[in-house]
Order: structure tokens, then C-alpha cells, then sequence
């Protein structure tokens, strides 16, 4: 269980390859190979992003900058796409008296956007 959880919003823009095709490098892949560094440390990170191009987090095997990533020696986690916006939220019924106070309610509140962390129990 993660104790502390990174989350990076628009990390597409960590994205942009610098140097040449022997020696590339990003932010991105600096900023993994950090990451990878902490691996025994009860972490998690999130990299999210509005931009349609799921390539710029996510290539091709002998694409990728990690030498380790192209030998097989490590694999990479398949990026989630796709998720939906208030997937718990509670349906609103025209039948139903809502007005300002109900929807501004903590209660109703905190079942917008996206869930971070599902339990299993």
C-alpha cells in the first residue's frame, strides 16, 4: 500500500526528447529513472495528461530510451486511457428535488471526478 502518492498533471509536457537518436533523453525519462530508484520506498506515482498522443508516454519496445526497457530486462506498465469523469457520482433525476444546497453537499460532492484508489476488501 502506497504511502505517499505522486501525481503529475499535463506530464506530457515532460515529454520533449532532447540530443540525438543514440543519446536521447527526456524529462520524462529522467524523472522514471528516479523513480525506478525508489522502487523499495512505499510509492506511487501518476502521470496524467489532456494531450492525445498516448506515444509520448508509451512506445514501442526498441523505441524507448531505457536500455534495460529495450533488452527485455524490465517491462513497462501499459498506460490506462480512456477513463470517464464522475463515475461515482450519484445519477441526477428530474423526478428528484435538486437545487444549489443539495448539490454543493460534501456528501454529493465527493462522488465527482475520478476515484484514485479502489479498495479490494
Amino acid at each position: 500500500m502506497p504511502l505517499v502518492i505522486l501525481a503529475f498533471d499535463e506530464a506530457h509536457t515532460l515529454t520533449d526528447r532532447e540530443g540525438n537518436r543514440d543519446a536521447a533523453w527526456s524529462n520524462f525519462s529522467e524523472l522514471r529513472h528516479v523513480l525506478r530508484a525508489l522502487h523499495r520506498f512505499p510509492l506511487f506515482s501518476l502521470f496524467l495528461s489532456t494531450t492525445g498522443k498516448i506515444s509520448q508516454f508509451t512506445s514501442a519496445k526498441d523505441e524507448d530510451v531505457s536500455r534495460r526497457v529495450i533488452l527485455g530486462q524490465l517491462a513497462l506498465i501499459q498506460p490506462f486511457t480512456d477513463l470517464g469523469f464522475d463515475t461515482l457520482a450519484k445519477p441526477i433525476s428530474l423526478e428528484e428535488d435538486w437545487d444549489l444546497e443539495s448539490v454543493t453537499t460534501d456528501s454529493h460532492i465527493a462522488h465527482l471526478g475520478r476515484p484514485l484508489y479502489v479498495s479490494l476488501n
